[in-house]
């Protein structure tokens, strides 16, 4: 051992050292303080003299012995002479070296005296001025900070100074290696123990002693001291030294400390307390109780194993390697063997797992270590990374172990290796690597989410490692799809969300060091550095798994991923492609805004940037997703769709944008919605705004009409009248907003709570609430109002309730126009259009246009404005004359007129109108505005330009915003439009083109037809009003008897008229109409792109004859649904008259024919022109469409109209092969179902009809391919069938409580209006009834499952068809059917739908009848094979209704989950009777069946069977033998569900007398002299006699009174063209069998309709009844046929021939 040369060198004189360094000289001591001065001049004096020779100094071995004697100075009672004995001492082991002069015991003595005071040194601190080198703080800081005393911090910092100059800590090493051989073996093996205990306390001592405010050389002379020791080993350095040591790496770097200025905050506020006095500072501001401080031994034990890594790391690997391992020598001998973890909180308040701090050594004391293996091992790879090369084998072997806690920490430990920044253990161990990500499927859901937590830390970390990178997304992508648990989903959607949030294109954001520095104060938390990843790293796989989780049943786990999303969607997507944009502010320049929108929106400028397709697979369709959400409606997820609205507002385009770069963002969003494949998001995102638009008028009128309650005087019966009409538009605004959150919908106070809600909030006194709700309630207002709304409601709303606080929070939400849409974002889209026109960009100006078109559909008013509504004129006027013919041709590629000319539609509503105090501009702005519309309606425009501009000057004429009197609404309608009618009713123009004119000349007509269609939707007092000159009709109707005679049934028109009528118009318009002057701009290229725009087909390649059937069939639409809406809306002070009953029946046959003959014209002359796939597929599309608008209930149409085989016809339709008329036709139907687009009324609705709610059945698309057999070769339309079956449940619910109320009100009229809603009423609003009439649609479908297995039937049925499929399929198809008909029924009722017994009985029932061929109709002299023929098809269709109920049955019983889903239905049920029969050999009583026009059943007398039938089918007997009779009317079919078999108990028999015979009856109801009860089903008069139809809304009660359900005379039906008599048939026998009939494929005829023939049942009831062969009924000719589309048609000669 040798001493520094640093070394202090006092040497005392010769004289006064030999007699100190002596045992006399330390015995003379008198007292203990002596005591300690003569032992401190004893060690001074062994200090001052490095070169000491013991030899030299004879007293010297007599001091030693001394100083080490029991019960002598070394084991004093008093500490300091402990300590400075021991000072002594270890100079002695200086002056001594290499050999002490003491025996093993009395070494062993003074290093345990050495581990005891040296462990004072982590008490004390350095005292100011104590002579010691190095920093440190003062001597009251240390005092405190440390508690203890600072005198004695010189002679502590001596024991450790002189244990690393001198290397003291040898010698105990010494005694480890070997020990004298004079012992016996188990005393050797003892001492070896005993010194390697102390030398293990002493490394532990040397480290412990080190605290953070020590100085630097403190920390430097552990390291040196402890390093001493382990190099003195020469093997192998034993277990429990290296124990010592990875205990301080085992607790990491970083430790949490108590708080000084927590304790001293507590102490003054326990004074205060005790002096009564206020805190010194509230609970708030208090310190946190712990802060987190740089951990010094951790610093000093890592200098050590890097110093003496050559020494210790293959006894450290060797080490962990046991342990891991489980070997049990290593384990029993070492204190980090406890594996175990306790769970508990750190001082944020944030629960943690950390180790047991227990652990067992080698005494089998326990020792407070705090470290784990887990731990050291990690801590480990920093420090010496190089030992680690064999232990991650090891601990990857322990990924697959049986037990969940070592495969769980060796999890963890992985994770944290393999994501460890300073490290690359991932890419050297890369089968380790592999092996780790497997766990991400473990079955223990604590290592899974142990995983996601690596993974995600791994993509912080490691974003450069491409490759691992994307395995770990895989990884996570498969957690965040599959995982079954909610928490390890949750966990991986807020980790990845939050990340990839964070995530910059900077690997660092901060660069402080990773390692905290040992100098850092206790009283601050070390910085460390923050890692986030670039965002390249995430994947658009792991995204997209992400958003797979938005369709997850879990609320939140949807509202997490979809807010990630948007956040994610915002911060890398459209805030880094605006950028720009956003810099240049709202002036920013064009170019630029041009150069980012081609960029994003061109599909040919995307393909050219990589970083921008990356960027669109990744982040484009995170808009879709959102909107998507909107599908969650507040029934289902209330919180959801708040925070929908949230993010919509403020996050996809936030406040911070400028309104500017809105525009721009709000246009990119909007193009990727309308992309292919994304409609659906589209549509709900027109439905959320919708709703908004819903609730601001809602709003507005409950104001309105809580402001007029407030003025009525108080107390009177006024005022309770208009209060109570405010609290009903209230619970409207109630119903349109959010529900109360928290409060499930089951729950039956949860009404009673939204009441008092409504009435807290009503009947609030502060005045200012309704002022603030008023400015948002608009929605052009400003953003500043929209903050103040936030702000102030739910300040002044705190007395009422915190559950009012958060609906009104809710409200205002809901009301107010966020940043993604508001007046100042559709300005400037307006002027970013104008501005890209002029840049020559008619592209980008179309872009920006269809944002405004699309957000003004539920927000007229945002194009309204002052700014806007200038703009657009002035744009329109541009685009219509100043420009150059290569700008006319982008024009209207592009569509730019069009969409101009469409908003002006739909925002006109909105404008205020021109008034006398209007200044000159605005006059002179509506001018040109008028000018360039008529000139579009007349001149150029093309048919959705002239439509457009029709509209919009309706609007213009009479504002919403001027309330005028109907006299002078007219007036204003009249002055208007009878000049711009008397236009375009002129023969020059209503003319068919012929093959000689241009193609441009010869589209005129269909821009014609198109704006006299709009006129007569829009001015049906113009249209209608009289016109002049020779002929009689006015404009209207010429313009009707072009469209209907001229054009669709090829005749003669009366409408031409002769040019002198029109001489007063032959100025102006002679010269705007002259080819010549060239002022027409509408070109075939035109014309082509805007029929294109509109729905349909490719028409493009649509025929110009095909275009103008069409549009003449929307002008006769036009006018019979706009003159009786606007008659019903004006009342009794009405001047229009509805159209005579002749013309809309014509009307009907009409459609129904075209739809008849597969899309073919009804006219001769315009079949040549119509032989295109696509111009048929058009005409059945427009003749379907305009056909479900004509049966829209508020017409009252359909029940005297349209017929059960019009309908049977128009079902055919649901089924098209086009997929573009399919979808349109289904679109339609679903605006019926919900009452929306054409079908929306501002009064009160009337309910659908059930018919044609059970069409919903044939929706469905094909399971294979687009047109697959089994659904009848319809083409598939993709996603948007689904919005059907949506809107069926809407209309279903709407219907329920339609008929709820109604039901409550009979009840309340008394028991005959009870009895009759149970009879009558409920038939047409109860939804279920819907199903009868689908069955019967069903089991007429060819392509529904039949016995045989084929479609549909035998080879050689006769209307069997050339394809064959399997039986599986159509069982499947109809099936899937089934379901579509079944799930809004019983979904709508929820989990406790109790309706499902009522249909598994009304099955039943049906099973047991047979359906009637509504198509079937016979006159007395057709031949008998149409007999039979009618006879097999209900065969077939008897057939298949059987396999229908029992797949019906199959479905039904799937919904079976809860008792109550099987409750019994207590009433009667009720079946049609004109579509049903009871199926039986012998019909003694007919079914209840109905009486039309066309038809009557008589009701067949008991008389027993004469003769037998050779060919076993029973014999009508003639008309003419039962005139005589009397005969009833059968009422409506009603099966008592008491009744197991459908006998003839089961069918209600009410009959009334008719009061004459019965063919007398027939021939009254075909002579409309007698009541007529119509055959549509559906309504009242389908069930039994006829009533008048109720008025009902699908979301307000039907209000009856005892009146209305009286019954009242039907409309007389239109008198018929001549024709034979018919009556209808009541049929007695079964439908004939199969082997009866031998005949070929038939082409079909037009079914006969048999003459009503009376049954003769005999005495005993037999089964069947035989009739003489002599009798044969008498048979009338029929001209009409059914329609069957997969059936070869008989050509039009045959047809003619046969009707001849």
């Amino acid at each position: 051992m040798s001493r520094t040369t640093g070394r202090k060198s006092r040497r005392p004189s010769q004289q006064e050292s030999v007699p100190i360094l002596s045992a006399a000289y330390l015995k003379n001591a008198k007292s203990k303080k002596d005591i300690i001065s003569r032992l401190s001049a004893i060690t001074n004096a062994l200090e001052s003299d490095p070169e000491l020779d013991p030899s030299d100094a004879p007293g010297l071995a007599s001091l030693s012995t001394l100083l080490v004697q029991p019960d002598s100075f070394l084991h004093h009672k008093d500490s300091d002479v402990r300590l400075h004995t021991l000072l002594a001492c270890m100079e002695l082991f200086y002056v001594y070296a290499p050999e002490p002069p003491w025996d093993e015991e009395e070494i062993l003595n003074i290093f345990r005296v050495m581990v005891r005071m040296l462990g004072n040194l982590g008490h004390t601190l350095e005292s100011s001025g104590s002579g010691v080198d190095g920093g440190g703080t003062s001597g009251n800081s240390a005092e405190t900070s440390c508690g203890g005393n600072s005198n004695n911090y010189e002679h502590y910092f001596r024991i450790l100074e002189l244990l690393s100059e001198v290397k003291i800590g040898v010698v105990l090493v010494e005694l480890v290696r070997s020990t004298p051989t004079d012992l016996d073996p188990s005393a050797e093996d003892e001492l070896r123990q005993e010194a390697l205990e102390i030398l293990c306390d002493l490394i532990r001592t040397i480290i412990t002693c080190v605290h953070v405010d020590h100085p630097p050389e403190v920390a430097a002379h552990a390291e040196v001291a402890v390093a001493a020791c382990i190099e003195e080993f020469d093997g192998s350095v034993p277990v429990q030294v290296l124990d010592e040591i990875l205990v301080f790496v085992g607790a990491g770097p970083i430790q949490w400390v108590t708080n000084p200025a927590a304790v001293r905050a507590a102490a003054a506020v326990a004074l205060a307390k005790k002096k009564r006095q206020p805190p010194p500072f509230p609970q708030s501001e208090m310190p946190p109780a712990q802060i987190q401080q740089t951990n010094p031994q951790y610093l000093v034990a890592a200098k050590i194993i890097r110093r003496t890594e050559d020494k210790i790391s293959s006894p450290i690997a060797a080490l962990l390697n046991g342990l891991l391992g489980g070997d049990a020598d290593v384990v029993t001998s070492i204190s980090v063997v406890d594996l175990t973890e306790t769970t508990t909180t750190d001082a944020r308040g944030k629960t943690v797992s950390t180790p047991s701090a227990a652990a067992v050594t080698s005494t089998g004391q326990v020792a407070h270590t705090g470290a784990d293996v887990w731990s050291i091992t990690y801590e480990l790879h920093r420090i010496a990374p190089q030992i680690l090369t064999t232990v991650i084998g090891t601990v990857a072997s322990s990924l697959v172990y049986p037990e969940v806690g070592p495969r769980w920490r060796a999890t963890k430990l992985l994770g944290r290796l393999f994501a460890a920044r300073s490290s690359n253990i991932a890419v050297k161990f890369r089968i380790c690597f592999s092996q780790w990500l497997r766990r991400s499927a473990d079955t223990e859901q604590k290592i899974r989410e142990t995983m996601v937590k690596g993974l995600v830390s791994f993509l912080t970390n490691k974003s450069h490692e491409t490759d691992l990178c994307q395995d770990v997304n895989e990884s996570l992508a498969t957690i965040l799809t599959k995982d079954p648990s909610l928490d390890v989903r949750l966990l991986a959607i807020r980790q990845v969300c939050e990340l990839a949030h964070n995530a910059t294109n900077d690997a660092i954001s901060d660069t402080a060091a990773t390692t905290p520095s040992a100098t850092t104060s206790n009283t601050t938390t070390p910085p460390s550095r923050t890692y986030t990843p670039d965002i390249s790293v995430f994947s658009a796989e792991l995204l997209l798994a992400v958003a797979n989780r938005v369709s997850s049943k879990n609320k939140i786990e949807r509202r997490d991923a979809i807010t990630g999303l948007a956040q994610i969607f915002h911060k890398h997507y459209i805030r880094k492609i605006l950028r720009h944009v956003q810099d240049g502010g709202d002036d920013c320049d064009i170019e630029v805004i041009l150069r980012v929108l081609h960029e994003h929106c061109s599909e040919e400028q995307i393909k050219k940037y990589k970083f921008v397709v990356e960027a669109e697979e990744k982040f484009g369709w995170i808009p879709q997703k959102v909107f998507e959400c909107v599908y969650f409606s507040d029934a289902t997820d209330p919180e959801l769709r708040n925070r929908i609205y949230q993010i919509v507002d403020d996050v996809l385009l936030d406040g911070g944008l400028t309104a500017t770069s809105r525009a721009v963002g709000l246009a990119i969003i909007l193009h990727g919605l309308k992309k292919k494949g994304k409609e659906n998001a589209f549509k709900w995102m027109c439905a959320l705004f919708s709703q908004r638009s819903q609730l601001q008028r809602a709003l507005g009128l409950y104001l309105d009409a809580r402001v007029k309650a407030k003025g009525c005087e108080a107390g009177s019966a006024e005022a309770f009248t208009a209060d109570a009409e405010a609290m009903e538009k209230l619970e409207v605004v109630a119903s349109l907003s959010s529900p109360l959150v928290g409060i499930s919908s089951s729950n039956s106070d949860s009404t009673a709570d939204m009441s008092s809600v409504l009435k807290r909030f009503h009947t609030a006194k502060d005045k200012h609430i309704f002022r603030i709700l008023s400015t948002i309630a608009s929605p052009t207002h400003s953003p500043s109002a929209r903050k103040r709304a936030f702000d102030e409601l739910p300040k002044r709303t705190k007395g009422m309730g915190a559950v009012s606080v958060a609906w009104t929070k809710a409200l205002a939400r809901r009301c107010s126009m966020g940043a993604f849409v508001n007046f100042e974002s559709i300005e400037h889209c307006i002027i970013l259009a104008q501005e890209s026109f002029e840049a020559n960009d008619c592209k980008v100006s179309s872009l920006f246009l269809t944002c405004v078109k699309t957000m003004i559909a539920p927000f007229p008013a945002l194009a309204a404005t002052k700014e806007s509504f200038k703009n657009l004129v002035e744009f329109l006027e541009v685009v219509r004359t100043d420009v150059t013919p290569e700008a006319k041709k982008e024009l209207e590629e592009y569509g730019i007129v069009t969409l101009i000319s469409d908003i002006l539609a739909k925002s006109a509503s909105s404008m205020p109108g021109k008034g006398n105090g209007d200044d000159e501009e605005t006059i002179s702005i509506y001018e040109t505005l008028r000018s360039q519309l008529l000139r579009l309606c007349k001149n150029d425009g093309t048919p959705e330009q002239a439509r457009n501009s029709v509209h919009a000057l309706s609007s213009l004429v009479n504002p919403v915003s001027q309330h005028l009197s109907l006299p002078s609404r007219v007036k204003k309608e009249k002055k208007e439009f009878e000049p711009l009618l008397k236009a375009l009713v002129a023969p020059s123009r209503l003319a068919i083109p012929d093959d000689s004119m241009a193609s441009k000349q010869k589209s005129k007509i269909v821009s014609v037809l198109s704006a006299i269609a709009a006129v007569a939707e829009c001015a049906p007092y113009a249209f209608n009003s009289t016109g002049e000159g020779k002929t009689p009709l006015c404009w209207g109707e010429r313009a009707i008897d072009f469209s209907l005679n001229a054009v669709l049934l090829g005749k003669n028109t009366s409408s031409n008229l002769s040019n002198e009528e029109y001489s007063s118009d032959s100025g102006s318009e002679s010269e705007t109409e002259s080819p010549a002057k060239g002022r027409r701009s509408s070109t075939a290229r035109g014309n082509k792109a805007a029929v294109a725009s509109s729905k349909g087909n490719d028409k493009v390649n649509i025929s110009v004859h095909c275009r103008m059937i069409c549009a003449s069939i929307e002008v006769l639409i036009c006018h019979i649904r706009a003159t009786i809406v606007r008659a019903k809306a004006d009342g009794a002070k009405s001047e229009l008259e509805a159209p005579s009953t002749e013309h809309v029946a014509k009307v009907f046959k009409t459609l129904i024919d075209i739809l008849e003959q597969n899309g073919q014209p009804p006219s001769s002359r315009n079949e040549r022109y119509c032989k295109t796939v696509q111009d048929q597929a058009e005409l059945r599309r427009c003749a379907a469409t305009n056909l479900l608008r004509l049966c829209d209930a508020n017409l009252q149409l359909e029940n005297t109209y349209l017929t059960p085989k019009m309908w049977h016809i128009l079902s055919a339709t649901f089924l098209d092969k086009d997929i573009h008329a399919r979808e349109s036709i289904m679109e339609e139907l679903s605006c019926m179902l919900t009452g929306s687009g054409k079908f929306r009324h501002n009064a009160s609705s009337y309910p659908p009809s059930l018919r044609f709610v059970a069409l919903v059945s044939l929706c469905p698309d094909g399971d294979h391919g687009a047109h697959s057999a089994a659904n009848g070769y319809a083409a598939n339309v993709g996603r948007r069938a689904n919005s059907i079956k949506v809107a069926a449940t809407q209309c279903i619910k709407s219907l329920r409580v339609t008929c709820q109320a109604t039901a409550a009100q009979c009840r309340s009229l008394g028991r005959e209006a009870e009895k009759n809603f149970e009879n009558r009423l409920k038939m047409k609003l109860m939804p279920e009834y819907s199903v009868p009439y689908a069955l019967h649609l069903l089991s007429f479908r060819h392509e529904t499952a039949s016995s045989g297995g084929t479609l549909p039937g035998d080879a050689d049925d006769d209307f069997s068809e050339d394809a064959v499929v399997s039986s599986e399929a159509s069982n499947r198809m109809l099936k899937k059917r089934l379901k579509w008909l079944f799930d809004p029924l019983i979904h709508s009722l929820g989990a406790g739908a109790d309706n499902i017994s009522f249909l598994l009985r009304m099955v039943e029932l049906l099973s047991k009848c047979y359906p009637v061929d509504v198509e079937f109709k016979k006159s007395d002299d057709d031949l008998s094979i149409e007999d039979d023929l009618h006879d097999k098809e209900e065969k077939h269709a008897s057939a298949r209704l059987k396999i229908i109920t029992m797949a019906a049955r199959d479905v039904l019983l799937s919904y079976v989950k809860k008792d109550v889903n099987l409750s019994a239905y207590p009433g009667a049920i009720f079946l049609p009777g004109d579509l049903f029969k009871k199926s039986s050999s012998v019909i003694t009583s007919p079914p209840a069946y109905q009486i039309s026009s066309e038809d009557a059943l008589v009701e067949k007398s008991k008389t027993p069977a004469k003769a037998a039938n050779t060919t076993g089918r029973a014999k009508r007997p003639s008309a003419e033998k039962n005139s005589g009779q009397k005969r009833k009317i059968v009422e409506p079919v009603v099966a008592d569900t008491s009744d197991d078999d459908l006998d003839e108990e089961s069918f209600t028999k009410h009959t009334r007398e008719s009061g004459s015979g019965g063919s007398r009856r027939s021939l009254r109801s075909n002579k409309n002299h007698g009541r007529r009860i119509d055959s549509s089903p559906g309504v009242a008069d389908a069930f039994g006699d006829g009533i008048s139809p109720i008025k009902a809304s699908p979301s307000s009660p039907v209000h009856l009174s005892s009146e209305s359900l009286d019954e009242s005379p039907q409309q007389p039906t239109p008198e018929p063209e001549k024709r034979p008599l018919k009556a209808s048939r009541s049929r007695k026998d079964p439908p004939k069998s199969e082997s009866t009939v031998s005949e070929k494929k038939l082409r079909r005829r037009p079914d006969p309709v048999l003459v009503a023939k009376r049954s003769e049942d005999d005495e005993e009831g037999e089964e069947s009844s035989v009739e003489s062969p002599s009798k044969k009924p008498k048979l009338h000719k029929s001209t009409e046929g059914p329609m069957d589309k997969f059936v070869k048609r008989p050509s039009r000669d045959a047809a003619k021939k046969r009707s001849s």
